[in-house]
């Protein structure tokens, strides 16, 4: 059989035109970037718990934004986002209680503790975490906004200037760098869990132990999960 290309029937030359377009074609495809499906830094979040870069976002209309991702996924955690408002609020509104978190300052565990939190309230005394209790209401779209522990917090610090811009584009609250830059976590004080929690401070990630009943601000944040 021979191959036929612009009128060439010589089967030996019509092979090599063949082989070479071959070779380019073969060669085009691999250096062709792979399609990039990962959830990163910046990516806006949207309410259907989709994720997009910003240029995508922008040029689509059917979706409406409701974060911003400040972590990519690790072993250790899934991919972060933090809402778009802020809150201002009192830990716990009992002097001596404790909420039942984690005293880890090293495990991401922000969702755990946002939940005891929420069941420390006791209907008997009234008396509880009036900041867990409007963290759980907080979202309407059906997502898990919790407060952040210790370890998300301090990656909520470390990506803030990176994500302010996005926040700021998309009508958000961006996240305070100077003055008070302090903002509440969900993990309590190891050696005084029933008095005091742990502050964080967005411009370079100290915390601090605070007396549970100060008000202070928080940052609502939530996991994201992407199918594999």
């Amino acid at each position: 059989m021979k191959l036929v290309i612009k009128g060439i029937t010589h089967p030996v030359l019509g092979m090599v035109l063949m082989m070479t377009l071959i070779t380019i074609l073969s060669t085009s495809c691999d250096n062709h970037e792979p399609i990039d499906r990962n959830i990163h830094v910046g990516y806006v979040l949207c309410n259907d718990h989709s994720c997009m870069d910003t240029a995508s976002y922008f040029n689509q209309t059917k979706r409406k934004a409701v974060g911003v991702v400040f972590a990519e996924k690790t072993d250790d955690h899934p991919a972060l986002a933090v809402m778009f408002d802020e809150l201002n609020e009192v830990f716990c509104d009992s002097v001596g209680m404790v909420n039942g978190t984690s005293t880890d300052i090293t495990s991401f565990c922000g969702f755990k503790n946002t939940v005891a939190m929420y069941n420390s309230y006791s209907a008997e005394t009234g008396k509880g975490s009036p900041l867990a209790m409007e963290m759980i209401n907080f979202h309407a779209n059906g997502q898990s906004d919790y407060l952040p522990c210790v370890a998300e917090q301090r990656l909520l610090a470390s990506s803030a200037r990176v994500i302010n811009p996005v926040l700021e584009k998309l009508g958000g609250t961006p996240i305070a760098l100077e003055g008070d830059c302090w903002y509440w976590t969900s993990t309590e004080v190891e050696d005084n869990p029933g008095v005091q929690a742990w502050l964080c401070t967005t411009d370079n990630g100290r915390f601090l132990a605070t007396q549970k009943t100060q008000r202070h601000k928080a940052r609502a944040i939530v996991e994201i999960y992407d199918p594999e």
